[in-house]
């Protein structure tokens, strides 16, 4: 469903959600960043399965990242750049 691909981040959550967007602009730092990646591989994953972004994840996300947690599943593409590094 490529999900708005060529909008900058903060865009892509607004159209998912206005709530989490405005959470998502307020973060800095560390959890910026945490977020920012956790949100990226779900649209991502949603992109590949052809569905819809799910709000409820992205709040997760978002929840995750200003407890300083990164939860989210490891890709097929984390296990190809770890082997690069180990190589």
């Amino acid at each position: 469903m490529n999900f708005d691909k060529h909008l900058p981040l903060d865009e892509r959550i607004l159209r998912i959600d206005h709530i989490q967007a405005r959470r998502f602009s307020k973060l800095n730092g560390t959890a910026l960043e945490i977020a920012t990646e956790g949100i990226l591989r779900h649209l991502r994953a949603c992109d590949r399965m052809d569905v819809n972004p799910d709000i409820s994840a992205v709040r997760e996300i978002i929840d995750d990242a200003l407890n300083g947690r990164r939860v989210y599943a490891e890709t097929s593409d984390d296990r190809r750049s770890d082997d690069r590094r180990a190589a």
